[in-house]
């Protein structure tokens, strides 16, 4: 008889873990956006640029305790799994910066898991939530091809200072933290960003300290169109003194950016020249023709900048709600040291030394 209670209370227990589990998959809402992540290539693996939105509807703390992702070609057949969990003195599951919502909360996850073989078509998320709860994501990424040749916008030798690979500020950037989406942003228009900054022949960036614009090297370089296409912003009237105006950015999404200049290249497909030298695209307006390799102004500090730099992007639209694109490059050098690699095209990552041909 005491054998047979004990068996009812074990069932009872089951089944009223598998209820509460049931209960708290419901309560739990988690989506990636964008919605059909874009595959760029990069050397000879695929890279995926997209976060997910994890929303917990119910008033219980959940804590993230392990998250895995496995692979699938396109004919549904297992390529690659990997996982991220609490086992160790350091845990991997640690190497995401929130894991933990207390009670009714939302947040961004970045995708922690950038690299994929170039065989995937399909990834199968299991996010694990309190050792017990388990919630699937699927994701579907396509590929994506660049209509038109892009040569780099500056004709020197560049360091890349930061391009968006998983630790740059311009992958991990949270439009669901409040201030920023209260200023109305609904997704990364920088999701694939670099910062380029100018070199020596000694690979130098600045004289002296360069505690002043004039000692960068950068500073006033010519800024060139990558490619044919129309403008569809600019603004020039900012000074380079590394400001601007946040509340601004409510109405104006590319106040961020100072001085700047926007060319639509063809549907979907603009980029980006940001942090350009006071009035030195004075002399172009809305509408303009520009032609591939035209120069469209200079190296400045205006804006959000903490140095003479380009920031340069590639965006499907000027509005709050803009997506970043990858861009590929043609026809320049990677510098290796001593060494140099000839890139016919392809992408250039956060630290490269490149310079076009």
């Amino acid at each position: 008889m005491k054998s047979l209670l004990n068996i009812k209370s074990i069932l009872a227990s089951v089944i009223f873990l598998a209820s509460v589990s049931s209960n708290a998959q419901n309560d739990i809402k988690i989506v990636h956006y964008p919605e059909q992540p874009l595959k760029e290539k990069t050397s000879n693996q695929y890279y995926l640029n997209f976060d997910f939105i994890i929303e917990n509807n119910s008033k219980d703390t959940l804590r993230l305790t392990r998250l895995e992702v496995r692979a699938f070609d396109k004919n549904n057949v297992l390529v690659q799994q990997k996982f991220l969990d609490g086992n160790g003195t350091a845990p991997s599951i640690n190497t995401i910066p929130q894991i933990q919502w207390n009670g009714i909360a939302k947040s961004i996850l970045f995708n922690p898991f950038p690299e994929v073989n170039m065989m995937i078509s399909k990834l199968e998320y299991t996010f694990t939530f309190n050792d017990n709860i388990e919630v699937k994501n699927i994701v579907t990424p396509k590929d994506y091809e660049q209509l038109k040749d892009f040569n780099l916008p500056l004709k020197t030798k560049l360091l890349v200072y930061d391009g968006h690979d998983l630790n740059s500020h311009h992958r991990r950037f949270n439009y669901e933290f409040t201030p920023i989406h209260q200023l109305g942003f609904t997704g990364n228009f920088m999701r694939y960003a670099y910062d380029f900054v100018v070199l020596n022949a000694d690979n130098k960036q600045f004289v002296n300290k360069g505690e002043n614009d004039s000692d960068w090297f950068g500073f006033g370089n010519d800024v060139l169109a990558v490619a044919d296409g129309e403008i569809v912003a600019v603004e020039t009237k900012q000074k380079d003194n590394k400001q601007f105006d946040i509340p601004a950015l409510k109405d104006n999404p590319l106040a961020l950016y100072g001085n700047y200049v926007v060319i639509k290249h063809n549907d979907n497909v603009c980029s980006m020249y940001g942090h350009l030298k006071n009035q030195s695209s004075a002399a172009f307006k809305i509408g303009d023709k520009i032609k591939k390799g035209q120069k469209i102004g200079f190296i400045g500090t205006s804006g959000s900048s903490f140095f003479p730099h380009l920031h340069f992007e590639v965006r499907n639209n000027i509005n709050h709600d803009a997506e970043g694109i990858p861009s590929y490059f043609t026809n320049f050098n990677l510098i290796l040291g001593s060494e140099t690699k000839e890139i016919k095209k392809g992408t250039v990552n956060t630290g490269d030394i490149i310079q076009t041909k």
